[in-house]
């Protein structure tokens, strides 16, 4: 049994192997991209020419990192696709250059001669140096005159420092030249290999009704790319409506490149095959001590699916080895060329139906007389022969659901494969805000100008990170809280320094007395405001005053009728002045609270 499990295996394998040698390849190119917020839904196209019958094809230049479960094959023209098989594999991107290569080649003969030439002379100057040395050395041992002697010393020299002079200049010349020959070769190699790309496979198999030309889309969900919602927030002053401007950073690693595709932007995060939770029967039970270790070990209750689904292998279309039988129409006469009808096979006109196999018929349809003259004018004098043939949608049913926001660009984009990203504006808001300058002096002595959005659900916005730009200035970046459950949404403009806030102890206010056992502390502040500005502004001042988390720790707002904040919120110890202030205006603001704790203790 294992042997003959064994062999069918490997009959597998050696068909598969097969079938992808002889199997025709054919490019295809990237048309449409659905980006998500993680990850994206590719479609390419791809066109070839097929035989009437079985077909195997192989196309090319699709991404190699995909979900397999998401791949979608549809061709035109009534070519149903059987079965297909994804893999991945290295493709050449470059050949080698042959008239590049026939240049460096050349260049390296030229340069290599030049080379020996020099090596040459090198060689040349190195023996005349050597024989110079032998006959100085001769003449010096056979008794010379001294006068001869010298001029010979005195050529010797002149001639060695020549030829040692040359000697350097042609070792450095030497240099440069290998130098350049060993740069030739890099190139040389460079441009003789050819360079590989990983690129996804598919390999189908599909059966044409007829020879024909066919048009083939495969769609399928990668999960190497992504983009990110930001904004432009564009004030232009307070008394005009905010502008903001959607943008979206778009990024890829394909390594496919997509050039001029129709991109489409969507929210929707695929789940990835998540299902809902359903609660099981909840039992209460003592708790023994085994329980005790178990829960150490087990951190919830596993829940189960409730949900089932049947996972159906691709129907294999077989083909009967019989020779088909002429198709013949009732009612239309086809053996009196002159009275042939206008054939249609899925709107597409061809010469005559007898070569499409039955099997792959949907319908039938034929128009005589006025009815065919009506539509197709003098074409369908002779009647209209009209043929449906069935297609992958008679065989799966899909069904659709809108769950996401989506951005349909209709300018065509290029977006690199090397995850460089690119920045794409999707649409432009303005909506009118209330303006205020907010300071919190405790924390912080910087007034702040705060924009806040009634009704901003209608801008149906997205999380993300926004630019602030005030008046034609850059004034730093502030975060979009889509999620938000506030009715007014608040953005952070910048600070502005003409809205002048000081904050100030005042010790003649301020007291510490011991009272009994206790000691009692009073803090007494002093909030001035001014508005610089040369208009009105709403202000927007708080403060804090402490909360006790102890019975013998008193903590006590003290009343000051001449300066009542707006809004005071006790269970949290925060004050709130809102006015507002003419230009040039100031105004200052008074508040007092207590403190009662024990004598040798310390609060913070």
């Amino acid at each position: 049994m294992k042997t003959f499990i064994l062999s069918i295996l490997l009959t597998v394998c050696l068909f598969s192997l097969s079938a992808q040698e002889t199997a025709k390849s054919i490019p295809s190119k990237i048309t449409e991209a659905t980006v998500f917020l993680s990850g994206a839904e590719l479609t390419h196209t791809a066109a070839a020419t097929l035989a009437k019958g079985d077909n195997e094809l192989k196309i090319e230049k699709l991404s190699p990192n995909i979900d397999r479960n998401s791949l979608k094959i549809k061709a035109t023209n009534g070519v149903l696709v059987s079965s297909f098989e994804f893999s991945t594999d290295d493709l050449p991107v470059r050949k080698p250059n042959e008239g590049r290569i026939k240049e460096l080649n050349d260049s390296l003969e030229l340069i290599s001669d030049r080379l020996n030439k020099l090596n040459a002379e090198i060689s040349i100057d190195k023996q005349l140096t050597e024989i110079m040395r032998k006959g100085i050395d001769k003449n010096i041992s056979d008794t010379v005159k001294m006068v001869d002697l010298m001029k010979l010393m005195d050529y010797f020299q002149n001639k060695s420092m020549e030829i040692e002079n040359r000697q350097i200049a042609n070792q450095n010349k030497k240099k440069k030249l290998e130098l350049l020959i060993n740069e030739l070769n890099q190139r040389l190699r460079k441009e003789s290999d050819n360079e590989y790309e990983k690129s996804g496979i598919l390999l189908i198999r599909c059966t044409a009704p007829l020879s024909t030309t066919v048009n083939f889309t495969v769609s399928y969900y990668t999960p190497l790319a992504n983009w990110t919602p930001y904004f432009d927030i564009q004030v232009q002053s307070t008394d005009k409506p905010i502008k903001i401007i959607s943008k979206a950073k778009v990024s890829q690693l394909t390594t496919v490149d997509w050039n001029n595709v129709k991109l489409t932007l969507s929210t929707i995060t695929p789940s990835s095959g998540k299902i809902a939770p359903l609660f099981n029967t909840w039992f209460l039970q003592y708790v023994t001590n085994i329980d005790n270790a178990l829960r150490g070990k087990a951190a919830g209750v596993a829940v189960q699916n409730a949900y089932s689904y049947v996972d159906e292998s691709p129907m294999e279309l077989q083909k009967e080895a019989t020779e088909s039988k002429p198709l013949l129409i009732r009612g239309v006469s086809s053996t009196n060329q002159n009275t042939t009808p206008l054939y249609l096979v899925d709107g597409s006109p061809v010469d005559n139906i007898n070569d499409i196999s039955p099997d792959m018929i949907k319908s039938i349809e034929i128009l005589k007389d006025a009815s065919a003259t009506a539509i197709y004018g003098s074409r369908g004098a002779n009647g209209v022969v009209i043929v449906t043939t069935k297609g992958i949608g008679d065989y799966v049913t899909t069904d659709e659901t809108v769950l996401s926001q989506t951005f349909n660009i209709d300018l065509p984009y290029s977006i690199p494969g090397n995850g460089k990203e690119q920045n794409i504006e999707l649409k432009t808001q303005e909506i009118n805000a209330d303006f205020q300058y907010y300071c919190a002096p405790k924390l912080s002595p910087e007034t702040y100008l705060l924009a806040e959005i009634p009704n901003w659900e209608k801008l149906n916005l997205l999380s993300g990170k926004a630019n602030i730009i005030y008046d034609g200035t850059y004034m730093g970046e502030t975060f979009i809280n889509a999620s938000s459950t506030q009715e007014k949404l608040g953005l952070t403009l910048g600070t502005d320094k003409r809205v002048v806030v000081k904050r100030e102890l005042l010790k003649d206010y301020s007291s510490s007395k011991f009272l009994g056992n206790d000691i009692r502390q009073v803090f007494t502040y002093k909030l001035t405001v001014k508005n610089n500005r040369n208009e009105t502004v709403h202000v927007v001042l708080k403060e804090q005053y402490p909360q006790s988390t102890s019975k013998e720790i008193e903590a006590v707002w003290l009343k000051d009728d001449t300066t009542k904040p707006t809004f005071h919120k006790e269970d949290v110890g925060v004050v709130t002045w809102e006015e507002d202030f003419k230009p040039g205006e100031t105004k200052e603001y008074r508040f007092s609270y207590s403190i009662k704790y024990p004598k040798g203790r310390e609060v913070k």
